[in-house]
């Protein structure tokens, strides 16, 4: 008899456990470049409850009048039996080809992160309800921004944060290439007790 209570009571429980998610931070990784093929890879890591693949982009800079556009690969995450793109599939083959992408690629040159300045375009503060979960309204600061350096700048960029300040996180300088990628850092998750986003930048020569 305990044990069939015991079961039921398990049973009750198991689907509000086996869908329950925790968010997160989401955090770039600079891969290299990759000199044949003038790129630049990074990872998008989503550290929440999901557990999903990271997200693999690049940016390109042989014959392409638009370098500063991240570009999404996404070949990397066709299911073998699905033939569709499945972010939750299991990450070894995932692992074993961003290994094969690492082994050929330069190391990005550090840079001290004073090096690079955010530039506000336009900050506006607005005042949105929130989910479930929440009282009342919260604050959003809504940037448009630059990251510049003396010799070079960024194309405009969003960010909606939930604290107002944006930090330079990552800054690296591209070999044979004089231009720099950094990792803008904000709170952009408002929910549970608040996670931060890194979006990558690329700055080339002022036009």
């Amino acid at each position: 008899m305990w044990k069939l209570k015991t079961f039921i009571f398990s049973s009750i429980l198991l689907p509000c456990t086996s869908f329950a998610t925790v968010g997160g931070p989401q955090n770039i990784e600079f891969l290299g470049y990759d000199a044949k093929d003038q790129k630049v890879y990074l990872l998008k890591h989503y550290e929440d409850g999901r557990g999903r693949l990271p997200q693999l982009y690049y940016y390109q800079f042989k014959n392409n009048k638009q370098p500063e556009k991240l570009i999404q690969v996404n070949s990397l995450y066709i299911h073998p039996k699905t033939k569709k793109i499945d972010y939750d599939q299991d990450s070894t083959q995932f692992n074993k080809d961003i290994l094969k992408i690492k082994k050929r690629l330069t190391p990005l040159i550090a840079l001290n992160k004073a090096s690079t300045k955010i530039q506000i375009v336009k900050k506006t503060r607005v005042q949105k309800s929130v989910n479930s979960g929440w009282d009342g309204f919260i604050t959003e600061y809504q940037y448009r921004y630059k990251v510049v350096t003396p010799q070079l700048s960024s194309l405009q960029h969003i960010a909606k944060a939930y604290k107002p300040n944006l930090n330079i996180y990552q800054a690296f300088k591209i070999p044979q290439h004089n231009k720099i990628v950094v990792a803008v850092k904000y709170l952009g998750i408002p929910f549970e007790t608040g996670y931060t986003i890194e979006d990558p930048v690329l700055l080339t020569l002022k036009k």
